[in-house]
Order: structure tokens, then sequence, then C-alpha cells
């Protein structure tokens, strides 16, 4: 691996999504382009990646979005506001959420306490302290009180929370998955499967809720990727097929779900990246690791150094931390943040 390349300073960054890489600094948080180039200075207190060419930020507290030229498209005066999902983002004024355009139109007033993302023509919000589900003109398509969540539609479908028990729901409400099942989080319904707990295990539904993959995992991915699944069991990962076969043995300590051809593993304290054969095609010498997302992957070492690697393990773009230790302590609890919020996105756009 050649690390030769002049290194950018950083103290945080993330994957690249919609071919621009956020990355923060002291001086505040910005994004890098796939030549490594600073596109967008580091001049933001937050941001969000970009999704569908546009990027919320955070300025004197208040939050707007900007271009890839770092133009301001929608002015910097919310309140609150979310990523871009389906054309409409969240936005917020004295504790009341609605949402605009990518035009900065209003088209959805101030009147809920909460909202998720839209998707597929519908978002989950909240109204005193209950979930309900309306679309893209504000419109309610199902009614406020019935589910105390109602998740990302996907397929048709939507994972939904009532009585402490999870299940699925069609666009009208009606209930196509019984409420049996574990209140915490659910997968995404994708070809024609649903990742998904009862009683703490992971297993794996068809559409009519038949039991495909038993539930006898301790943890499992939010989705099939590539064909295969990336599961735990007694302490262990590996990869499944659709028919529940063991394809990537129960070898290693941790295992994430195959993106680009390429799957994240740790043995040990070690990461880096295998094919669909189990052999290693980028070497275990990483201390953190993200998947591959547009061709590349963001892989740190231990110390100062970073780079966003291709698919052979060749370094594209040098990264070097710049930081104090009580720097780096804030920028780890606000970049875990980041990346929990950047989790539930994708799994809202997927």
């Amino acid at each position: 691996m050649n690390t030769d390349k002049k290194p950018i300073s950083y103290s945080y960054a993330f994957s690249f999504m919609d071919g621009m890489a956020h990355i923060i600094r002291k001086s505040g948080t910005g994004f890098i382009n796939k030549y490594g180039e600073l596109a967008v200075p580091c001049i933001y207190e937050m941001a969000y990646s970009y999704f569908d060419g546009l990027a919320m930020v955070q300025k004197d507290k208040k939050n707007g979005f900007i271009d890839k030229a770092g133009n301001v498209a929608i002015p910097i005066e919310y309140e609150n506001a979310d990523a871009f999902a389906d054309g409409l983002a969240g936005v917020s004024e004295d504790g009341k959420w609605g949402f605009i355009d990518k035009q900065g139109k209003q088209v959805i007033p101030y009147v809920y306490d909460g909202v998720n993302w839209f998707s597929e023509g519908l978002c989950g919000v909240f109204k005193d302290g209950k979930a309900g589900v309306i679309d893209k003109q504000g419109n309610e398509v199902i009614a406020f009180g019935i589910y105390e969540e109602v998740m990302d539609f996907n397929n048709g479908l939507a994972y939904a929370c009532k009585d402490g028990h999870g299940g699925y729901i069609d666009r009208s409400g009606n209930e196509v998955i019984p409420f049996v099942y574990d209140c915490k989080g659910s997968g995404l319904f994708k070809e024609g499967l649903i990742c998904i707990s009862k009683e703490n295990k992971w297993g794996v539904l068809g559409k009519d809720g038949r039991e495909v993959i038993p539930f006898i995992y301790d943890d499992m991915a939010v989705e099939f990727s590539e064909e295969l699944l990336a599961v735990g069991k007694d302490g262990k990962y590996g990869c499944i097929d659709k028919q529940g076969n063991t394809v990537i043995p129960f070898i290693y300590d941790d295992l994430r779900n195959f993106s680009e051809g390429r799957a994240a593993a740790r043995m040990g304290n070690v990461w880096g990246f295998i094919n669909n054969e189990n052999k290693a095609v980028v070497p275990f010498a990483f201390e953190t690791v993200y998947s591959y997302s547009e061709g590349l992957a963001l892989v740190m070492q231990k110390g100062r150094n970073a780079y966003f690697i291709d698919k052979n393990g060749e370094v594209n773009i040098a990264l070097k931390r710049s930081y104090n230790i009580l720097d780096y302590v804030k920028l780890g609890f606000l970049g875990l943040a980041a990346a929990a919020l950047i989790f539930m996105l994708i799994r809202a756009l997927v």
C-alpha cells in the first residue's frame, strides 16, 4: 500500500456519499471530493452527508443546506433540519416540525413534534406522543394513536410498534406481519425478506410472515446485501445465504455486510476486507474501517494516519489526524452521533 500521498489534515472523517466525504477539523466541518480536494471549507459547526446533491449544515446555531460547490442553496435559518429524503427535508421552528422541498418552499406546515424521513411518498410523524403517517401533501393516511412508532416504507411495507411489540404494516395501515416481534428495530423489507428479532434472537421472515430462516442468531445485519447476510452467533460472525446456508464461516470477531464485493471483517483487534470466497483482499492491519462506498473505503491505523483505499487496497486519499487528547474525545462523541444518524438515513433511503 503506497502511502506517499500528501495527507489532508482532519480530526474525524466519514465515508463518501453522493461523491463527497464529510470531514471534521478543529476549525469546523466541511467536505472533500474524490480528488482529495477540500471542496467545502471546514467552517460549519455541524453537517450531515450529501443526499440528492444537498447537505444540511449548521452555522451560528442555525441550519440550512449547501450544494456541492459550497454555495448556500437553502438559507441557513432553521432551528433544526434533517437531510433530504424522497425530495423533502424536515425542518423545525419553535419546537415544531414541517417539511420543505429542494427549492426551500414550505410544503407541510410546522405542526409535528417529531418526524422521520419520507420514503415511497409517505412519512411517519409524531404529535402529542402519538405516531401517524402522512403523504407529501400533509394528508393523514394512517391515523394517529394506533402505533407508537412507524418507520420508513420500503417496498410497500413499514416496521411499526404497537403495545410494546413490532410488526409490519402496508401503506393503508393494514397489519401484514403480526405484532409479536421485539419492538427494538428491524431490518428493511427487501427482495421479499425481512430481518427481525423475537425474544432477543434474530431470524428472517418472508413477506407473508412465514419463517424463512430460524431465530437462532444473536446479531444480524438489517438486510441481505449481494445475496448474503452478516450474522453473529455464540460470539463469532459469518455470512449466510437466503436459504440459511453458511457461506462465510463463523470465524470472525465482527463482520459487516458485503458492499461492492467486499466485506469488512475483524479478527482480534484488527480489521481487513474479504471477498465472497472468504479470501482476504485487503490485509488485516487496521484499527477501524468503514464499508466500501462509491469505490472507496475509509480505513484508520493506530496513531494519526487514515486513508481512503480502493478495492485493491491502494491509497487514493491520505489523511492525517490533527488533534489533542481533549479534542479527540469531543470529536469522538460528535462522530458517533453523526454516524448513528447517517446509518438511519441510509436505511431511510435504500
